[in-house]
């Protein structure tokens, strides 16, 4: 069970690091004058940040996760 969570979560976070490198690759916010593109540059950025917190409480989700999978293979070893 654990290991299934693991790979559930390991592929979750794949998947939003993907699309937070995305949202990065296309923010041309240097090259953005006018007032809607340095909105939608704010958003990115908002985003991107939001992603980040995600990505830490996933990180700790997978330590969690790790370390049961340990504790159990330590108590119980095949």
């Amino acid at each position: 069970m654990m290991h299934s969570q693991r790979d559930l979560l390991l592929g979750l976070h794949a998947e939003i690091e993907g699309k937070r490198r995305q949202l990065l690759a296309l923010d041309p916010s240097e090259f953005w004058s006018s007032k809607s593109q340095r909105a939608y540059s704010g958003c990115v950025a908002d985003i991107v940040q939001h992603l980040d917190v995600v990505l830490h409480y996933l990180h700790e989700a997978l330590a969690s996760v790790r370390s049961q999978i340990y504790l159990e293979e330590e108590l119980c070893p095949a």
